[in-house]
């Protein structure tokens, strides 16, 4: 139960209902349980509930105070489908979004602009709902520039060269499906704000989270799994050193966005500090001294400033009783416990 000082913390009161959009994914699975935790209540929504009907029983075992309940969402470009879940409910976060990772623009960016700015629509016709948290990404803001000096993201920054990369017509570049999905974040992003600054007939609260790309063993934190194995060296030392954060700073923000009164009509900037894959297998190296891995293979190095928007998420943390980011080396170690007690078994290789 969530203490006097931190319930006076909070826009909503608990027991409100906030729905979740794409919660059967990494993200979204992880700021449902942080919502259960401090007893909000949780209308996870995912296109198809017979499919995902493992997460009540997941969510269940991990939790026993928020109250959840599942709910369809089949199409995100159909705003009536908004509408129809927005019943009781005070908050909204947006998680879901295509990523599909085809070259096609038109395939990946209207899916994602219209998923986005129905969901905002939606909320602002219905007056119960307060608050609205989008999930973007870094990528909105400014691409990886390893080993570049000079290179400050600010609350104001904008990654408008993907935007062209995407859209430009007979535009043969390896990394044009990287390209697209980023200009589905930026153009999502972009449309949210456009909307929510006109629409002046009723506007819940806006927080717009620029999460970081790498995510637990469902996605990008493969890559640990691919270090603890030694495989696929090659493909990895083809992603550009770049910030981290842990997936469960990435929900309590979502969540902050949504109950705190201190965080609105703003974006959090969910990055914790720089990596590569030398400094994780670096933390490999000292845990699990006894077990052989790669050699070294990727010596760049993320220097970008991020300063200003970083020390707003630590203040946002802070009023969540969290004295900072989860390290990096909490994360890896975190992230190759399953993998560490099979090898401690024997059964692993």
């Amino acid at each position: 139960m969530a203490s006097h000082a931190q319930h006076e913390k909070f826009a909503l009161p608990q027991g409100s209902d906030i729905l979740v959009t794409g919660a059967n994914g990494f993200i979204g699975s992880h700021v449902c349980k942080e919502l259960l935790q401090i007893d909000f209540n949780v209308k996870e929504a995912v296109r198809d509930t017979k499919k995902c009907s493992w997460l009540t029983q997941a969510l269940g075992l991990q939790t026993s105070r928020g109250h959840f309940t599942l709910v369809a969402l089949p199409s995100m470009e159909i705003e009536e489908n908004f509408h129809v879940l927005m019943q009781g409910v005070s908050a909204v976060i947006h998680v879901a979004s295509p990523v599909s990772f085809s070259t096609i623009p038109q395939d990946v960016i209207p899916t994602s602009v219209a998923g986005a700015l129905n969901a905002l629509k939606a909320t602002n016709k219905s007056p119960a709902v307060k608050r609205f948290v989008l999930t973007s990404s870094s990528v909105a803001a400014a691409l990886p520039r390893p080993e570049e000096e000079g290179v400050e993201v600010s609350f104001h920054s904008w990654n408008t060269d993907s935007v062209i990369s995407a859209w430009q017509e007979g535009h043969d570049d390896p990394q044009r499906a990287w390209h697209v999905y980023t200009a589905s974040k930026v153009e999502a992003e972009g449309a949210v704000w456009d909307f929510h600054r006109s629409d002046t007939t009723r506007r819940a609260d806006l927080i717009i989270n620029t999460d970081q790309v790498n995510q637990g063993h469902a996605s990008t934190s493969s890559f640990i799994q691919s270090m603890w194995y030694g495989m696929h060296s090659d493909r990895l030392s083809q992603i550009p050193a770049q910030y981290f954060v842990d997936v469960q700073d990435t929900a309590r923000l979502h969540v902050a966005g949504a109950v705190l009164h201190s965080v609105q009509n703003e974006r959090i900037f969910a990055w914790a500090e720089p990596w590569n894959f030398n400094r994780i297998l670096e933390i490999l190296r000292i845990h699990y001294p006894q077990r052989m891995f790669l050699e070294n293979f990727h010596h760049e190095h993320d220097l970008s400033s991020v300063s200003g928007p970083r020390s707003r998420a630590l203040e946002i943390l802070n009023q969540l009783g969290r004295d900072g980011f989860v390290s990096l080396e909490d994360s890896i170690l975190g992230n190759v416990q399953d993998l560490a007690q099979s090898y401690n078994r024997g059964k692993g290789t």
